[in-house]
């Protein structure tokens, strides 16, 4: 498993747990005051930074020489991050168009951090499949005549 893949990984697996606690938590108790709210999500920032700065330096301290990539590396993370990229359009499109037309406060906050966290589960999940399965070309790739 490459350096990238490892990255890719930790990020997803953190991401995963921490925002399945954060939004059971927030589920849970339901209409919270201002503080109660920051704790929550501050506690999952720092818990986040952590983890992904801990293990990603130990990676990187064990890996240095893979960790610069190449062009296959970098074609992964644009196919990847383009399609994270739609999808957070698409949720901060709902959050700020359509939700505060029925919504307010730390609903649109959560609605927003969903949408983030769902786009960058997505774009490492993305990276992983792809180091898996090998980068293909795709057909839009190719051009119009494909």
């Amino acid at each position: 498993m490459v350096a990238r893949e490892q990255f890719a990984w930790v990020w997803l697996l953190t991401l995963v747990v921490t925002y399945t606690v954060y939004f059971t938590a927030v589920v849970l108790t339901g209409e919270t005051t201002f503080w109660t709210q920051i704790v929550m999500f501050a506690a999952t920032a720092i818990v986040q930074v952590v983890i992904i700065a801990t293990v990603s330096a130990v990676i990187a301290l064990r890996r240095k020489d893979e960790v610069s990539g190449d062009e296959r590396d970098l074609a992964i993370e644009q196919r990847a991050t383009a399609v994270a990229y739609n999808i957070l359009v698409t949720g901060i499109v709902l959050v700020g168009c359509v939700l505060p037309f029925t919504q307010s406060g730390w609903k649109l906050f959560n609605a927003a951090v969903f949408a983030i966290a769902l786009a960058e589960i997505v774009r490492h999940g993305l990276i992983i499949v792809m180091y898996r399965k090998g980068l293909k070309e795709s057909k839009a790739s190719r051009g119009w005549h494909g």
